[in-house]
């Protein structure tokens, strides 16, 4: 008798045992497993990048993708080349063609008060007067650079806009015994200042 008791229950205990014990048996607790697929992205097309205007020369360019395998990987590209921050940098994957896009080019321009003319010729503007240079400054906001002529004679307050960057404006103002030129720039520049035969010059860079 007690071994046909024995008997019975393994056969029972076998009838309701789960067929993996590591699995649970509610299917509302199962895990999904784990895929390292890459999500597929719009493709890139054209993408472009505006420099801060105290940006001069570009270094290095450092690109970051995901692989196949849903890994990430940095690669790093040397580039040192000198740069316009007018123009912005594209980025392009269009089917194996290039985009080329030649350098902006630059209006030249000059204004006339009458006792100051401003000559504009790449990055240099002359100023042309008689009056001597007493002094110069410049101002950040907006970036700008002023001159003071030695000047009694009166005026009439002169401003003129220019095509001709960096600079974009020229004012001219009276001080009595000084008149007081203003050149707007259209950004930050390492500017230099200096006496000429013929007034004053500035460059910038």
């Amino acid at each position: 008798m007690r071994r046909i008791l024995y008997v019975s229950m393994i056969l029972v205990s076998a009838a309701v045992a789960r067929e993996n014990p590591f699995f649970s048996t509610s299917e509302d607790l199962t895990m999904p497993a784990s895929s390292n697929r890459v999500q597929h992205q719009p493709p890139l097309t054209s993408m472009t990048y505006s420099f801060p205007d105290q940006a001069r020369v570009l270094k290095e360019a450092t690109f970051t993708f995901q692989n196949v395998d849903g890994s990430l990987e940095t690669r790093k590209l040397e580039i040192d080349q000198s740069i316009d921050w007018h123009n912005p940098l594209i980025l392009s994957q269009s089917g194996g063609q290039r985009t080329s896009s030649a350098p902006a080019t630059r209006k030249s321009s000059h204004a006339d008060c009458g006792f100051i003319q401003f000559i504009h010729s790449g990055n240099r503007i002359s100023l042309i007067t008689k009056d001597p240079m007493i002094r110069y400054f410049t101002l950040s906001d907006p970036s700008s650079i002023v001159i003071d002529f030695k000047h009694t004679g009166s005026f009439t307050p002169y401003a003129k806009t220019l095509l001709a960057s960096p600079y974009t404006k020229v004012k001219v103002t009276n001080h009595g015994t000084f008149a007081r030129a203003i050149i707007t720039l259209d950004g930050n520049y390492a500017c230099s200042v200096s006496k000429t035969d013929q007034g004053a010059s500035i460059f910038c860079k």
